[in-house]
């Protein structure tokens, strides 16, 4: 299978290795993390190299698979011409954690707390990235009570509701995502440094590369993914089961 790959560069050192061993032909894209604060922004750059990748590459691709979650709305709205491959992720964080399961038993009881990984802490959180440093937090948006404030609100009232109702609250944690076979740079030892000159706790989870090993090898289980016909558009659903859909 022949198959475009556009994805965020905080995944750069699990994509690159799962590439290479891939089974597939795939064309690796990366698109700046930075891009994250804007999602509107965000989707009018993957619409961008979609089109690029359909139209004016020259190559016939037969799937074009995204290194995305959900990321604020960033996806919603996106077709192709041809189909279109996304986990079902909220954010990246799942993606690290290497399931939606996985996430939910590390940080369903705390949504709001910080987090960080290899990959976040190199393209976020160091002055060398070119970035603003930036904190990550687990997303409220996978929260029931978050998806009730949805159902009867447009998103931004459903964020406003949201941060009414929880406020933030200086948290005594921190954690980092570790996976195992990827910790190449001295990320975990410059986050726990950081993390201690804040009088606070640091709580490792492992976090693991099956999803977007899955996603490289092509084996696109419908429970993990969403396949977007050609022209087909992304929807967000808001549960922890499917998280977005496609539809006309």
């Amino acid at each position: 299978m022949f198959v475009k790959f556009i994805c965020c560069d905080v995944f750069t050192r699990i994509a690159c290795d799962l590439v290479s061993k891939s089974p597939h032909i795939i064309d690796l894209e990366f698109v700046p993390m930075l891009s994250h604060v804007e999602p509107d922004k965000l989707r009018d750059i993957i619409r961008e190299k979609l089109e690029k990748a359909v139209n004016e590459s020259g190559r016939k691709y037969e799937a074009i698979m995204l290194g995305f979650g959900l990321c604020g709305n960033a996806i919603t709205g996106l077709s192709c011409s041809i189909p279109m491959v996304i986990p079902r992720a909220h954010d990246c964080c799942t993606v690290f954690m290497g399931s939606k399961e996985n996430f939910i038993a590390a940080f369903g009881d705390v949504l709001s707390a910080r987090w960080c990984s290899t990959g976040y802490f190199e393209r976020t959180m160091t002055e060398e990235s070119g970035y603003p440093l930036m904190d990550q937090q687990a997303s409220y948006k996978t929260s029931a009570e978050y998806m009730k404030y949805l159902e009867d609100n447009d998103e931004e009232t459903a964020d406003y509701l949201w941060e009414t109702m929880h406020p933030k609250i200086e948290a005594d944690e921190s954690v980092y995502i570790k996976i195992d076979g990827f910790e190449y740079s001295d990320s975990l030892v410059q986050f726990k440094s950081m993390i201690e000159k804040e009088n606070k706790q640091l709580r490792i989870v492992d976090g693991n590369v099956s999803l977007l090993k899955a996603l490289i090898d092509g084996t696109w289980d419908d429970n993990k993914f969403q396949v977007v016909p050609p022209g087909k558009k992304v929807v967000g659903v808001y549960d922890m089961e499917y998280v977005i859909k496609a539809e006309d």
